[in-house]
Protein backbone atom coordinates (compact mmCIF):
# COMPACT_ATOMS: atom_id res chain seq x y z
CA UNK A 1 0.00 0.00 0.00
CA UNK A 2 1.63 3.22 -1.14
CA UNK A 3 1.55 6.12 1.32
CA UNK A 4 0.43 9.55 0.15
CA UNK A 5 2.73 11.17 2.72
CA UNK A 6 6.02 9.47 1.84
CA UNK A 7 8.57 10.69 -0.69
CA UNK A 8 11.87 9.14 -1.77
CA UNK A 9 14.65 11.36 -3.14
CA UNK A 10 17.28 9.62 -5.27
CA UNK A 11 20.47 11.67 -5.67
CA UNK A 12 23.40 11.05 -7.97
CA UNK A 13 26.18 12.79 -6.00
CA UNK A 14 28.58 13.07 -8.96
CA UNK A 15 26.22 14.00 -11.82
CA UNK A 16 27.13 17.23 -13.53
CA UNK A 17 30.09 17.64 -11.17
CA UNK A 18 27.77 19.69 -8.90
CA UNK A 19 27.36 19.74 -5.13
CA UNK A 20 23.88 18.43 -4.25
CA UNK A 21 23.78 19.78 -0.67
CA UNK A 22 21.53 22.71 -1.60
CA UNK A 23 19.07 20.33 -3.29
CA UNK A 24 19.03 18.03 -0.25
CA UNK A 25 18.36 20.87 2.17
CA UNK A 26 15.62 22.44 0.06
CA UNK A 27 13.83 19.15 -0.65
CA UNK A 28 13.96 18.30 3.07
CA UNK A 29 12.48 21.71 3.95
CA UNK A 30 9.70 21.36 1.38
CA UNK A 31 8.89 17.79 2.49
CA UNK A 32 8.57 18.97 6.08
CA UNK A 33 6.42 21.91 5.02
CA UNK A 34 4.05 19.60 3.12
CA UNK A 35 4.06 16.99 5.89
CA UNK A 36 5.89 14.30 3.94
CA UNK A 37 8.16 11.65 5.44
CA UNK A 38 11.36 11.98 3.38
CA UNK A 39 13.87 9.22 2.63
CA UNK A 40 17.09 9.84 0.70
CA UNK A 41 19.15 7.41 -1.38
CA UNK A 42 22.53 8.33 -2.92
CA UNK A 43 23.63 6.29 -5.91
CA UNK A 44 27.02 4.59 -5.83
CA UNK A 45 27.20 3.01 -9.27
CA UNK A 46 26.94 -0.47 -7.71
CA UNK A 47 23.59 -2.29 -8.08
CA UNK A 48 21.66 1.01 -7.76
CA UNK A 49 18.69 -0.24 -9.78
CA UNK A 50 17.95 -3.15 -7.44
CA UNK A 51 18.64 -1.04 -4.36
CA UNK A 52 16.05 1.52 -5.46
CA UNK A 53 13.54 -1.19 -6.33
CA UNK A 54 13.88 -2.61 -2.81
CA UNK A 55 13.52 0.85 -1.26
CA UNK A 56 10.34 1.56 -3.19
CA UNK A 57 8.96 -1.84 -2.21
CA UNK A 58 9.77 -1.34 1.48
CA UNK A 59 9.02 2.37 1.87
CA UNK A 60 5.94 2.53 -0.39
CA UNK A 61 6.35 6.24 -1.29
CA UNK A 62 3.68 8.00 -3.35
CA UNK A 63 6.30 9.96 -5.27
CA UNK A 64 9.96 9.47 -6.13
CA UNK A 65 12.15 12.47 -6.92
CA UNK A 66 15.44 12.29 -8.82
CA UNK A 67 18.31 14.77 -8.64
CA UNK A 68 20.68 13.70 -11.40
CA UNK A 69 21.22 13.53 -15.12
CA UNK A 70 19.30 11.70 -17.84
CA UNK A 71 20.95 8.34 -17.16
CA UNK A 72 20.01 8.45 -13.47
CA UNK A 73 16.47 9.54 -14.35
CA UNK A 74 16.02 6.61 -16.76
CA UNK A 75 17.38 4.15 -14.18
CA UNK A 76 14.97 5.35 -11.48
CA UNK A 77 12.07 5.28 -13.93
CA UNK A 78 12.91 1.63 -14.60
CA UNK A 79 13.00 0.97 -10.85
CA UNK A 80 9.51 2.41 -10.23
CA UNK A 81 7.86 1.23 -13.45
CA UNK A 82 4.62 -0.62 -12.77
CA UNK A 83 4.26 0.87 -9.27
CA UNK A 84 1.69 3.43 -8.11
CA UNK A 85 4.32 6.15 -8.01
CA UNK A 86 4.59 9.57 -9.59
CA UNK A 87 7.97 10.74 -10.67
CA UNK A 88 9.59 14.15 -10.14
CA UNK A 89 12.77 15.49 -11.74
CA UNK A 90 15.18 18.01 -10.24
CA UNK A 91 17.69 18.73 -13.03
CA UNK A 92 21.24 18.10 -11.78
CA UNK A 93 23.17 16.57 -14.67
CA UNK A 94 25.65 17.87 -17.20
CA UNK A 95 23.16 18.45 -20.01
CA UNK A 96 19.65 17.75 -18.62
CA UNK A 97 18.06 16.94 -21.95
CA UNK A 98 14.95 15.31 -20.48
CA UNK A 99 14.30 18.36 -18.33
CA UNK A 100 14.51 20.58 -21.40
CA UNK A 101 11.95 18.43 -23.22
CA UNK A 102 9.53 18.62 -20.29
CA UNK A 103 9.98 22.38 -20.02
CA UNK A 104 11.20 22.02 -16.45
CA UNK A 105 12.64 25.14 -14.82
CA UNK A 106 16.39 25.44 -14.36
CA UNK A 107 16.32 26.86 -10.83
CA UNK A 108 16.31 24.47 -7.89
CA UNK A 109 13.42 26.25 -6.13
CA UNK A 110 11.17 26.16 -9.18
CA UNK A 111 11.98 22.55 -10.05
CA UNK A 112 11.19 21.48 -6.47
CA UNK A 113 7.88 23.32 -6.77
CA UNK A 114 7.04 21.20 -9.81
CA UNK A 115 8.27 17.99 -8.12
CA UNK A 116 5.87 18.54 -5.21
CA UNK A 117 3.02 19.64 -7.48
CA UNK A 118 0.12 17.70 -8.94
CA UNK A 119 0.40 18.20 -12.71
CA UNK A 120 1.64 15.02 -14.41
CA UNK A 121 1.77 13.23 -17.76
CA UNK A 122 2.19 9.59 -18.78
CA UNK A 123 5.24 9.04 -20.97
CA UNK A 124 6.54 6.16 -23.04
CA UNK A 125 9.97 4.55 -22.88
CA UNK A 126 12.01 2.62 -25.42
CA UNK A 127 13.54 -0.74 -24.58
CA UNK A 128 16.85 -1.01 -26.45
CA UNK A 129 18.33 -4.48 -26.04
CA UNK A 130 18.33 -4.72 -22.22
CA UNK A 131 18.41 -0.96 -21.53
CA UNK A 132 15.56 1.49 -20.96
CA UNK A 133 15.66 4.86 -22.71
CA UNK A 134 13.31 7.73 -21.89
CA UNK A 135 15.12 10.34 -23.92
CA UNK A 136 17.64 9.97 -26.78
CA UNK A 137 19.97 7.08 -27.52
CA UNK A 138 22.18 6.60 -30.53
CA UNK A 139 24.77 4.64 -32.45
CA UNK A 140 27.69 6.48 -34.01
CA UNK A 141 28.96 10.04 -33.73
CA UNK A 142 27.14 11.24 -30.62
CA UNK A 143 27.84 8.03 -28.71
CA UNK A 144 31.56 8.58 -29.37
CA UNK A 145 31.12 12.14 -28.08
CA UNK A 146 29.55 10.77 -24.88
CA UNK A 147 32.45 8.32 -24.51
CA UNK A 148 35.01 11.10 -24.95
CA UNK A 149 33.10 13.38 -22.56
CA UNK A 150 33.02 10.72 -19.84
CA UNK A 151 36.80 10.34 -20.04
CA UNK A 152 37.43 14.12 -20.21
CA UNK A 153 38.12 16.53 -17.37
CA UNK A 154 35.57 19.30 -18.08
CA UNK A 155 31.85 18.92 -17.26
CA UNK A 156 28.73 20.73 -18.45
CA UNK A 157 28.07 22.10 -21.94
CA UNK A 158 31.64 23.42 -22.18
CA UNK A 159 32.91 19.87 -21.72
CA UNK A 160 30.76 18.65 -24.62
CA UNK A 161 31.95 21.52 -26.82
CA UNK A 162 35.61 20.79 -26.09
CA UNK A 163 35.21 17.08 -26.85
CA UNK A 164 33.31 17.72 -30.10
CA UNK A 165 36.47 18.68 -32.02
CA UNK A 166 38.23 15.48 -30.94
CA UNK A 167 35.14 13.41 -31.77
CA UNK A 168 34.74 14.82 -35.29
CA UNK A 169 38.36 13.93 -36.05
CA UNK A 170 38.02 10.37 -34.70
CA UNK A 171 34.64 9.37 -36.11
CA UNK A 172 34.09 7.40 -39.32
CA UNK A 173 30.77 6.64 -41.02
CA UNK A 174 29.46 3.07 -40.89
CA UNK A 175 27.20 0.85 -42.96
CA UNK A 176 23.84 0.11 -41.39
CA UNK A 177 20.73 -1.96 -42.12
CA UNK A 178 17.52 -0.81 -40.42
CA UNK A 179 14.49 -3.11 -40.41
CA UNK A 180 11.02 -1.84 -39.40
CA UNK A 181 7.43 -2.62 -40.34
CA UNK A 182 7.87 0.07 -43.01
CA UNK A 183 10.59 -1.89 -44.78
CA UNK A 184 14.39 -2.16 -44.86
CA UNK A 185 16.89 0.67 -45.30
CA UNK A 186 20.57 0.06 -46.02
CA UNK A 187 22.80 3.14 -46.01
CA UNK A 188 26.01 4.73 -44.84
CA UNK A 189 25.40 6.66 -41.62
CA UNK A 190 27.08 9.24 -39.45
CA UNK A 191 24.70 8.50 -36.58
CA UNK A 192 21.43 6.63 -36.01
CA UNK A 193 19.38 8.19 -33.21
CA UNK A 194 16.64 6.32 -31.35
CA UNK A 195 14.56 9.29 -30.24
CA UNK A 196 11.70 9.24 -27.77
CA UNK A 197 12.12 12.98 -27.16
CA UNK A 198 13.04 16.08 -29.15
CA UNK A 199 16.14 17.76 -27.75
CA UNK A 200 19.64 16.96 -26.66
CA UNK A 201 20.69 18.68 -23.46
CA UNK A 202 22.70 21.15 -25.54
CA UNK A 203 19.34 22.56 -26.68
CA UNK A 204 19.58 21.26 -30.25
CA UNK A 205 16.24 19.90 -31.48
CA UNK A 206 17.27 16.65 -33.16
CA UNK A 207 13.76 15.22 -33.55
CA UNK A 208 11.10 17.80 -34.42
CA UNK A 209 8.48 15.04 -34.53
CA UNK A 210 9.15 13.81 -30.99
CA UNK A 211 6.30 13.25 -28.54
CA UNK A 212 7.04 11.14 -25.46
CA UNK A 213 3.38 10.16 -25.10
CA UNK A 214 2.41 9.17 -28.66
CA UNK A 215 3.17 5.44 -28.50
CA UNK A 216 6.01 5.69 -31.04
CA UNK A 217 9.66 6.63 -31.26
CA UNK A 218 11.60 8.14 -34.13
CA UNK A 219 14.67 6.89 -35.92
CA UNK A 220 16.80 9.79 -37.09
CA UNK A 221 19.36 8.65 -39.65
CA UNK A 222 22.00 11.28 -40.40
CA UNK A 223 24.07 10.20 -43.37
CA UNK A 224 26.64 13.01 -43.35
CA UNK A 225 27.37 16.39 -41.82
CA UNK A 226 25.46 19.09 -43.68
CA UNK A 227 25.27 22.64 -42.35
CA UNK A 228 22.09 23.48 -44.29
CA UNK A 229 20.23 20.52 -42.81
CA UNK A 230 21.58 21.38 -39.36
CA UNK A 231 20.24 24.91 -39.76
CA UNK A 232 16.83 23.42 -40.55
CA UNK A 233 16.92 21.60 -37.20
CA UNK A 234 17.67 24.80 -35.35
CA UNK A 235 14.85 26.72 -37.05
CA UNK A 236 12.23 23.98 -36.64
CA UNK A 237 11.95 23.20 -40.37
CA UNK A 238 10.71 19.65 -40.98
CA UNK A 239 11.41 19.46 -44.74
CA UNK A 240 14.69 17.58 -45.01
CA UNK A 241 16.93 16.40 -47.82
CA UNK A 242 16.51 12.62 -47.72
CA UNK A 243 20.00 12.16 -49.15
CA UNK A 244 21.26 13.67 -45.89
CA UNK A 245 18.61 12.85 -43.29
CA UNK A 246 15.87 10.24 -42.85
CA UNK A 247 13.11 10.11 -40.22
CA UNK A 248 10.95 7.10 -39.36
CA UNK A 249 8.20 6.97 -36.70
CA UNK A 250 7.95 3.36 -35.52
CA UNK A 251 7.07 1.05 -32.64
CA UNK A 252 9.88 -1.48 -33.26
CA UNK A 253 13.19 -1.50 -35.11
CA UNK A 254 16.27 -3.63 -35.63
CA UNK A 255 19.50 -1.75 -36.36
CA UNK A 256 22.47 -3.75 -37.67
CA UNK A 257 25.97 -2.32 -38.15
CA UNK A 258 27.21 -4.20 -41.19
CA UNK A 259 30.90 -3.40 -41.44
CA UNK A 260 32.08 -3.17 -37.81
CA UNK A 261 31.13 -2.57 -34.18
CA UNK A 262 29.97 1.00 -33.51
CA UNK A 263 29.79 3.22 -30.41
CA UNK A 264 26.45 3.13 -28.52
CA UNK A 265 24.95 5.32 -25.78
CA UNK A 266 21.63 5.35 -23.90
CA UNK A 267 20.33 8.60 -22.37
CA UNK A 268 23.81 10.04 -21.96
CA UNK A 269 25.43 6.84 -20.65
CA UNK A 270 28.07 5.23 -22.87
CA UNK A 271 27.35 1.49 -23.26
CA UNK A 272 30.21 0.26 -25.43
CA UNK A 273 30.51 -1.10 -28.96
CA UNK A 274 27.61 -2.90 -30.67
CA UNK A 275 26.88 -4.70 -33.93
CA UNK A 276 23.12 -4.87 -33.47
CA UNK A 277 20.43 -3.25 -31.34
CA UNK A 278 16.70 -3.93 -31.21
CA UNK A 279 14.33 -1.22 -30.00
CA UNK A 280 10.67 -1.43 -28.96
CA UNK A 281 8.27 1.17 -27.54
CA UNK A 282 6.92 0.65 -24.01
CA UNK A 283 3.72 2.68 -23.85
CA UNK A 284 2.64 4.66 -20.73
CA UNK A 285 5.81 3.59 -18.96
CA UNK A 286 5.89 6.08 -16.10
CA UNK A 287 4.02 9.16 -14.78
CA UNK A 288 6.14 12.32 -14.62
CA UNK A 289 5.43 15.60 -12.82
CA UNK A 290 5.65 18.59 -15.17
CA UNK A 291 4.97 22.35 -15.00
Amino acid sequence: MFSERKVLLVVNPISGNKDKQEILLKVAARAEEDDYVLSIFSTTGIDDLNEIRELVKNLCPSRVLVAGGDGTISMVAEAVQGQEVIFGIIPAGSANGLSADFGLPVSIDESIEVAFGENSVHIDAVKINEDISLHLSDIGLNALLVKNYESGDTRGKLGYALEMFKTLNEHENFQVRITTDQGIIETEALVVIIANAKKYGTGISINPFGDMSDGKFELVIAKKIDFIETAKFLTGNTEFNHDVMEFLSVEKAKIECLDREVYFQVDGEYKGLVRCVEAEILKNYVTVLVP
